[in-house]
């Protein structure tokens, strides 16, 4: 049976010369691979313009249970994001981001709130002029409530060391290396209170962000173990360097 949904790209691999294998996440059935006939075909040549890294695509197509790929019968722009594709700052991070999102999303189920989240959030970062730098701090931050990540910060003020593992503070050192020393690492008091409003505030150090980065994504793997090296990282801390 043929439907309609909106879909975010989260990543595409060639498989032969004008076929590829599209992962995408979908409102309506939430993460699933799909077959792209024709991609780079005459016919089909403009399909490439929009199958990079978060665009925001409507497809049609065949959805049959126990099925590994589905099978795209149309797809078509959803909303336009001409500014992540040309801006080098915008399209690093969404790289980024469709890395983490690949990794996270593992064939999850339809989530309406998830979906809305990330499908706005890919258009505010098209559109935004300023706080670019820390855009995917926000993102990362929000994100974790929607996956049930969102630690435990009651004891925020009163405690020295955030374990990572237990996600929550600690009034003693941990007997592991996932954790945050917050007299060392000022920077944690104050990400918990950033998002899309006032992002363009906080002023990191180049130091401070790659650390920052570097914890977050070790909170995720730690609590999805989904997450691997990430090639994308590394570019992200060039471009902001």
């Amino acid at each position: 049976m043929l439907s309609k949904t909106r879909a975010i790209v989260l990543g595409s691999v060639k498989i032969k010369d004008n076929t590829l294998v599209l992962h995408l996440y979908t409102e309506e059935y939430g993460r699933c691979s799909y077959l792209l006939f024709g991609a780079q075909s005459k016919r089909g040549g403009k399909k490439t313009a929009f199958i990079q890294p978060l665009s925001l695509v409507e497809i049609e197509a065949e959805h049959r249970v126990n099925r590994d790929l589905q099978k795209i019968k149309e797809m078509k722009m959803d909303t336009p994001i001409n500014d992540i594709l040309f801006n080098p700052y915008k399209n690093a991070i969404a790289f980024f981001l469709s890395e983490v999102l690949y990794n996270v999303l593992k064939m999850s189920e339809k989530d309406e709130a998830l979906f809305l989240f990330v499908h706005n959030s890919i258009r505010y970062l098209d559109a935004i002029k300023n706080g670019i730098s820390n855009f995917h701090i926000a993102f990362l931050v929000k994100l974790s409530f929607f996956l049930g990540l969102w630690p435990d910060i009651d004891r925020l003020t009163h405690y020295p060391y955030f374990d990572l593992k237990q996600a929550s503070f600690v009034q003693t050192k941990p007997f592991h290396s996932s954790y945050i020393e917050t007299g060392r690492s000022p920077i944690l008091q104050y990400i918990t209170r950033i998002n899309y409003r006032n992002m363009h505030l906080f002023r990191f150090s180049r130091n401070e962000r790659n650390e920052l980065i570097e914890k977050m994504i070790e909170y995720y793997r730690l609590h999805t173990q989904s997450i691997g090296d990430l090639k994308s990282l590394a570019v992200l801390k060039e471009v902001f360097d």
